[in-house]
């Protein structure tokens, strides 16, 4: 079973309550209404929205919508768990909550893919990484080096592009 969130809402539908978003979703990743109603409680436990489930989702902040959107797929019990970068948004103790719960599930025995600039996060929870610079796979190994090669790829491009910016404008 392979589970993401890839984007804000994907598989969310802007009429529906959160409510009825959680059971959409949750249906979407092939978990019957059974195994939903069994995850309900821990799913809005863990979104903190209670009060605003019964509410349409487009009437939800970004941060509420990432917030139940996580949750639904943090407790879909996955074989992988795919995220692109769901700790954008949110504020810092519901982030530490997402990072603790990605580790359970990783320690569950699941995969959890993580596509990130965050690279606290990313140092936090992963082994391995692959850096991808511009489509292609510039390094794949150690956490620790992948970092550090990231910083420095980084630093590398804002350079380069000052120092454009400063010839555009006559400044070199």
């Amino acid at each position: 079973r392979i589970a993401s969130l890839l984007e804000i809402g994907t598989g969310f539908h802007g009429e529906m309550t959160g409510i009825e978003n959680i059971f959409l979703n949750g249906s979407l990743n092939g978990l019957t209404k059974k195994e939903i109603k069994s995850k309900l409680v821990d799913i809005i436990e863990f979104a903190q929205i209670g009060k605003y489930l019964d509410t349409p989702v487009k009437r939800y902040s970004s941060g509420m919508y990432v917030r139940l959107a996580f949750a639904v797929a943090a407790h879909l019990d996955p074989d992988i768990l795919i995220i692109d970068e769901v700790l954008a948004v949110g504020d810092l103790s519901f982030q530490k909550k997402c990072l603790s719960k990605m580790n359970s599930v990783a320690q569950k025995g699941s995969t959890v893919i993580i596509v990130s600039h965050q690279m606290s996060a990313i140092s936090q929870l992963c082994d391995r990484c692959i850096l991808i610079e511009r489509g292609k796979i510039k390094f794949s190994g150690d956490t620790t080096d992948a970092v550090s090669k990231y910083f420095n790829l980084s630093s590398k491009r804002i350079t380069s592009e000052i120092n454009e910016n400063e010839k555009l404008n006559g400044t070199c």
